[in-house]
């Protein structure tokens, strides 16, 4: 089975916030990319964190996106498991670290979160890549010329092919 996978420009008032963590066991980071129903970049964040596992890092991308203060949120995380954590009404939350992220999503975030594939998120991924390489945060609206290549690309919105079993 094929499935057709990009990212989707948000309707008309939402804003998309896309996140990302990168872990490994010698860094960490995360990455969140803003955008509106244009396909503006309104501003992107990269740090570096500290994790004990792959679903904390992806946690702690998303909760960062709460501190962004619009009111129609769509959230985007290629996490299908912290999706299914967050939406479920009760299920096992891994780590206690995982845990507490995760009830916090779920009581100070109000948006809409959905999953997308890696392929779909490819900015936000870029960013916690890079933010798993630095000693600080940094939050800028001014867009580099990496990041800049990779949301013209899903500008195009030629769909990546994405072969399933």
């Amino acid at each position: 089975m094929v499935i057709k996978v990009r990212w989707e420009k948000p309707p008309y008032p939402f804003i998309k916030i896309n996140t990302d963590g990168s872990f490994t066991n010698r860094k960490s980071g995360i990455g969140e990319i803003t955008q509106d129903h244009t396909d503006k970049v309104l501003l992107y964040f990269k740090a570096p964190y500290i994790a004990e596992d792959a679903l904390e890092i992806e946690a702690a991308a998303l909760y960062y996106a709460k501190d962004v203060k619009w009111l129609c949120i769509i959230a985007e995380v290629d996490s299908s498991h912290l999706v299914e954590l967050i939406t479920a009404t009760s299920s096992p939350l891994g780590t206690a670290t995982s845990g507490s992220i995760v009830n916090r999503i779920t009581t100070e975030i109000k948006s809409q979160i959905k999953f997308n594939y890696r392929e779909a998120n490819r900015p936000a991924n870029f960013l916690a890549l890079e933010g798993s390489n630095l000693s600080h945060a940094v939050v800028s609206t001014i867009i580099p010329f990496p990041l800049q290549l990779l949301t013209q690309g899903e500008k195009l919105q030629i769909p990546y092919l994405r072969i399933r079993n």
